[in-house]
C-alpha cells in the first residue's frame, strides 16, 4: 500500500483515538462525563424513531437559543448518531463495493461535521465539548478503500503526452430546416422517470406547439403504436432493454456506458485528457491540482478539483483522476449520427474561479466553431456508441489542443436544439423515402 502522499496524514498515521473536534482542552473526565449523562452504554443505544427523534429534531431545531441542559441533551443525541454510524461503517467496510463503503464513510464524516459545528457553539458559550470518540473504524475504511483501489488498472487508462492530429480552421454549425410538415414521422423522446426532465419536457412541449410531430414520454408504453411506421424514439438516459416494435437512437448498452465514467473515458482514449484510475498514481497527470471524478454522476455531481497530494482520505472517494486545464474553453455539441445538430459555448460567470466545474453556465450558440471540436465530438459520439449525444468539448487555449470530457446520453436540449435535431430527423426520412420511390 503506498504511504506516502496526502497533505495531511496517512490512513495508516491517524490517531486511533481521537477528539472529535480539537478545540479548548477537556473539562470533564472520562467519569465526568459518565455522572453528566455521557455512559458509554448511553451512548451506545441508537436513537429510535419516535420520541428520540422527535426530541432530537425539536431541540436541533432550535440549536442557537438551548439552555445549558438542553444543549447537553442535543450533545448526546449527535454523540449517539455518531455512533450508530460508526457500526454501520463497521458492518460496511469489509465490502468489496467501494460505492457502499464510500456512503456510510460520508455519511460519517457529515455527521462529524454537524457535531463539529455544535461544539463551536457550544465552546462559545463556556460549555462543555471533546468527548473523546474512536475514529479507527474510519481509518480502517479509509484503508479498505485503498487496498480497493490499489486492484485498479495502473497507469494511464486515458489521454496521451502526445497530441493527436487534428484539423485546423473553422467550421460553420448549419442547423437543418426546421419545417414541420402533416406527413412527418412522430418523434418519442423516451425519459426515463428516474432522471429530472422538467426543463425538456417545457423545450418539447414548446417545439410541438409550432407544429413539429414531437412528444415526451417516460414508458415505453406510453408510445402509440401504428400498423404501418414503426414509432421512431429518442432513447434519452434509459439503459432498459427497449421492446423490438420501436425504431430508437441510442441503444441501451450505449447509454449504459456513457453514464459509467471511468469505462466512457476508457473508450475515447486520446481524445480524453490524461486520466489514471488509481489514487496513488495522480502524479502521473503532471499537475498541482487534479480532476477527481466519481464512476456515476450527472448533472455536474460526483467531480471536483482537489491537489494531487490530497490526503488519502479525500482521494479514495473518487474512482479516477483527470489532468486539470484551467485554461479552457468549453462547448456543447450535439451530434447526430455523425452530423453536427448544434453548438454551443459554454460561458461561466465573470469572475468565476477555472476550479468551479459547474458554475451557473450561460450557453451561446456557436454559429461557427474550431473544427477540431465538431471534430473530437463526432469522433466521441463514435467510440461510446450513441446516435444521439450532448458531448462536452473544451479547448486548452493555451496550447490549441481539444478534448473531449463525456458524451452524455441525456443531455439537456433547447428549443433551438430540438427545432435542429428534429429538421435533421424528418430531412433523413424523407431522403430515405424519397430514395425508396
Amino acid at each position: 500500500m503506498p504511504s506516502k502522499g496526502g497533505r495531511d496524514r496517512t490512513a495508516h498515521n491517524l490517531t486511533q483515538t481521537v477528539p472529535v473536534v480539537s478545540g479548548p482542552p477537556l473539562v470533564r473526565s472520562r467519569e465526568e462525563w459518565a455522572s453528566a449523562g455521557f455512559a458509554e452504554a448511553e451512548l451506545a443505544r441508537p436513537l429510535h424513531r419516535g420520541v428520540d427523534t422527535e426530541r432530537f429534531n425539536g431541540l436541533a431545531a432550535r440549536q442557537e437559543q438551548l439552555m445549558p441542559e438542553e444543549s447537553d441533551e442535543l450533545y448526546g443525541y449527535r454523540l449517539r448518531r455518531l455512533m450508530s454510524r460508526l457500526r454501520q461503517l463497521d458492518r460496511v467496510r469489509g465490502s468489496e463495493n467501494e460505492d457502499q463503503i464510500r456512503a456510510a464513510l460520508e455519511d460519517l464524516d457529515h455527521r462529524i461535521e454537524e457535531l463539529r459545528r455544535f461544539e463551536q457553539e457550544r465552546s462559545a458559550a463556556g460549555l462543555s465539548t471533546g468527548y473523546e470518540v474512536d475514529l479507527s473504524s474510519r481509518t480502517a475504511a479509509v484503508d479498505r478503500l485503498l487496498e480497493l483501489a490499489h486492484r485498479r488498472v495502473p497507469g494511464l487508462i486515458a489521454g496521451s503526452d502526445a497530441a493527436p492530429s487534428q484539423p485546423t480552421g473553422s467550421l460553420r454549425v448549419s442547423a437543418a430546416p426546421f419545417a414541420p410538415a402533416p406527413g412527418d414521422v412522430p418523434v418519442y423522446v423516451l425519459a426515463p422517470a428516474s432522471i429530472p426532465s422538467d426543463a425538456i419536457a417545457r423545450n418539447v412541449e414548446a417545439v410541438a406547439g409550432q407544429g413539429a410531430q414531437l412528444h415526451l414520454v417516460h414508458e415505453p408504453a406510453d408510445i402509440p403504436r401504428d400498423a404501418e411506421t414503426a414509432p421512431l424514439v429518442i432513447n434519452w438516459g434509459g439503459s432498459e432493454a427497449m421492446p423490438s416494435d420501436l425504431v430508437v437512437i441510442n441503444r441501451p448498452e450505449a447509454v449504459r456506458i456513457a453514464s459509467d465514467q471511468v469505462e466512457s473515458i476508457r473508450r475515447l482514449g486520446d481524445l480524453a485528457p490524461r486520466t489514471v484510475a488509481r489514487p496513488d498514481q495522480v502524479d502521473l497527470l503532471g499537475s498541482e491540482r487534479v480532476v477527481a471524478k466519481r464512476r456515476h454522476g450527472a448533472r455536474g455531481s460526483g467531480k471536483a478539483v482537489i491537489a494531487s497530494d490530497a490526503a488519502w482520505s479525500q482521494r479514495v472517494q473518487y474512482d479516477m483522476f483527470q489532468e486539470f486545464i484551467p485554461d479552457r474553453r468549453e462547448y456543447r455539441v450535439s451530434v447526430l449520427s455523425g452530423r453536427v445538430v448544434s453548438a454551443y459555448l459554454k460561458q461561466p460567470p465573470e469572475g468565476a474561479s477555472p476550479e468551479n466545474l459547474h458554475p451557473d453556465w450561460s450557453f451561446e450558440q456557436a454559429r461557427v466553431m474550431p473544427r477540431a471540436v465538431a471534430a473530437v465530438a463526432r469522433e466521441a459520439a463514435r467510440r461510446i456508441g450513441l446516435d444521439y449525444a450532448g458531448v462536452d468539448v473544451i479547448e486548452d487555449t493555451r496550447t490549441g489542443r481539444v478534448y473531449c470530457l463525456e458524451a452524455n446520453a441525456a443531455p439537456g436540449m433547447s428549443e433551438d436544439t430540438l427545432r435542429s435535431l428534429y429538421g435533421h430527423i424528418q430531412n433523413t426520412l424523407r431522403g430515405r423515402l424519397a430514395r425508396a420511390s
